[in-house]
C-alpha cells in the first residue's frame, strides 16, 4: 500500500499507518503520553497486564510496580540464573554430539528462553528443558495462544458465548494445543496464587518478578489484583519464549549461512577466553564488537515483534507533513518495515554485521526497534538481551554447528500473529552438532 500511495495510508475506517522512521522515533518519543488501542491489543489476554493498558498514566502506575526490577543492573544479577540454564540446553546438545542425530535447535533455543524468563518472573521455573518432550507441548501451546489471539480481535464477541458451553462439551471440542495452553495456564494460576497467599515480603532478595508486583501493588486489591497478577505472568512466558527464542533460531542459522561471520564470530572469542560460569561478565562479553554487530543484526533479521504498533494521541491533534490527523485517532507503524529499507540499511536482506560497525552505526541504531519504542518499550529487553549475548557466545565457543538442509524459509516470518512465525510446516533450525576442540 506504501508504494502506492505513499508513507501516510488507511488501513481501516479507524487507524492510519505512517512509513516514515524518522516521524516514529518523534511520534513513539519517551516523554510523549500515548495511550493503546484497545481493540488491536485486546489480543493480549485482558485489561489488567500492562502490556494490554490502553491508558498511559494507569500503564505508567502499573510498570512502575516491577520497572526496576528489570534495570540493567537487576537483571546482571540474574545472569548466574542464565548460564544455569544454559548449561542445561548444553546437556541436551552433547547427548547429540555424542549420537550424532538432527537437533532441533529452534526447540532448545524456546525451551532455554521460557526456562529462563519463568525462572525471572516466577516463583519456580517451567524447566522445559528437563521435560522429555523437548517442550513440545509447550511449544504447540504458544502458536495456539497467537493464532487464536489474533482471531479474537475480531471475534470478541464469541468470549461471553465460550464461557456458557457446558464444560463437557467445551472440552471435547478442545485440540491437544489448546488443552496444553489450559494446562500452562493452571501451572501459572497456581504460582499466582502461591505468590499471594505467601503476602508481602519485606526481604527483597530471591523475589522474582511477580512478588515484587505483589510487594509494590497499591492500587489493585483482591480478585481484579489477581487477575493481574496471572496476566502479567501470561505475558511475560509468552512474549519472553517466543521473541527470544525465534531471534536466537534466525541469528544461528544466519551465522551459519557465511563461513567468514562464523570464522571472525569464533575468532573473537577465542581471544577473549570467556569463563561461562556463575561469576561470567556480561559487560565483558558485551563488550566484544564482532559478537554484538552479529547479534544488533540478528535483532533487525527477527524483527522482534511482527505486527503493527497503534497508538493514539488523545490530547491534541498530530501533525505529519502536511496531513493533519485529529486527536483520538489510532496511529499505527511497523519495525519490520524499518528494518527492510534500503535507504537506511543498504542490501537489506543481505546479514551484514559489517554494517554495525561502521562509524555513522550509532545513529543507525536509532532505527532499530525490535522491542518497540517509548514508554512502551519492551520491559525485558535487557533480560532478553542478555539471554541472546550469552547462548551465541557459548554456542559458538564450545561447538561446530553445521546446518542440516535447513532453508531461509523455514525461519522467515509468513504469518503476523504479533509475534513473526515461520510457515505451518516448518520444522525449525535443524542443526547436527560437533564438540569443538580448545586451540
Amino acid at each position: 500500500m506504501h508504494r502506492i500511495y505513499g508513507p501516510i495510508v488507511r488501513v481501516n475506517p479507524y487507524e492510519v499507518h505512517i512509513k516514515d522512521p524518522d516521524f516514529c522515533i518523534e511520534h513513539f518519543s519517551p516523554v510523549k503520553k500515548l495511550d493503546k488501542y484497545g481493540w488491536w491489543y485486546r489480543v493480549f489476554g485482558g485489561p489488567w497486564s500492562t502490556i494490554s493498558t490502553e491508558d498511559h498514566h494507569v500503564h505508567k502506575t502499573r510498570r512502575g510496580t516491577f520497572q526496576n526490577f528489570l534495570a540493567p543492573r537487576m537483571v546482571r544479577g540474574f545472569v548466574p540464573t542464565i548460564v544455569e540454564k544454559l548449561k542445561g540446553a548444553s546437556a541436551i546438545m552433547d547427548r547429540y554430539v555424542r549420537t550424532g542425530n538432527v537437533l532441533n535447535l529452534s526447540n532448545v533455543y524456546r525451551c532455554m528462553a521460557a526456562d529462563v524468563v519463568s525462572a525471572y518472573v516466577l516463583p519456580t521455573s517451567l524447566n522445559l528443558l528437563e521435560s522429555d518432550d523437548l517442550g513440545e507441548e509447550f511449544q504447540s501451546s504458544l502458536r495456539f495462544f497467537f493464532e487464536t489471539a489474533t482471531s479474537m480481535r475480531y471475534l470478541g464477541f464469541m468470549e461471553p458465548i465460550i464461557t456458557i458451553i457446558p464444560s463437557i462439551i467445551f472440552n471435547a471440542m478442545l485440540t491437544q494445543p489448546a488443552k496444553a495452553l489450559i494446562r500452562l495456564v493452571r501451572k501459572l494460576e497456581a504460582c499466582v496464587d502461591d505468590v499471594i497467599q505467601k503476602g508481602p515480603d519485606m526481604d527483597k532478595s530471591g523475589l522474582c518478578l511477580l512478588e515484587r508486583i505483589n510487594n509494590n501493588n497499591k492500587h489493585e486489591k483482591d480478585e481484579m489484583f489477581r487477575e493481574r497478577l496471572l496476566q502479567e505472568a501470561e505475558q511475560f512466558i509468552v512474549a519472553g519464549s517466543e521473541t527470544t527464542g525465534h531471534t536466537l533460531a534466525v541469528t544461528t542459522f544466519y551465522i551459519l549461512q557465511d563461513k567468514n561471520v562464523q570464522e571472525k564470530l569464533r575468532r573473537e572469542l577465542i581471544n577473549a577466553d570467556i569463563v561461562f560460569d556463575g561469576n561470567l561478565e556480561i559487560t565483558k562479553l558485551q563488550a566484544l564488537p564482532y559478537l554484538s554487530a552479529v547479534i544488533t543484526e540478528g535483532l533487525r533479521f527477527s524483527h522482534g515483534v511482527g505486527s503493527r504498533l497503534p497508538r493514539i494521541n488523545r490530547s491534541s491533534e498530530v501533525q505529519y507533513k502536511q496531513w493533519k490527523i485529529p486527536a483520538g485517532v489510532p496511529i499505527s507503524m511497523t519495525s519490520r518495515l524499518h528494518h527492510e529499507d534500503a535507504r537506511l540499511f543498504p542490501e537489506p536482506y543481505k546479514f551484514s554485521p559489517e554494517r554495525w560497525l561502521q562509524a555513522d552505526s550509532k545513529n543507525l541504531k536509532k532505527y532499530l526497534s525490535p522491542f518497540g519504542h517509548g514508554s512502551r518499550i519492551c520491559p525485558g529487553m535487557h533480560l532478553a538481551i542478555y539471554e541472546i549475548n550469552i547462548a551465541i557466545a557459548y554456542i559458538f565457543t564450545h561447538y561446530t554447528v553445521i546446518n542440516s538442509n535447513t532453508t531461509e524459509d523455514d525461519l522467515v516470518s509468513k504469518h503476523d500473529l504479533g509475534a513473526p512465525f515461520p510457515k505451518q510446516d516448518s520444522k525449525g533450525l535443524q542443526v547436527t552438532l560437533q564438540a569443538r576442540v580448545a586451540e
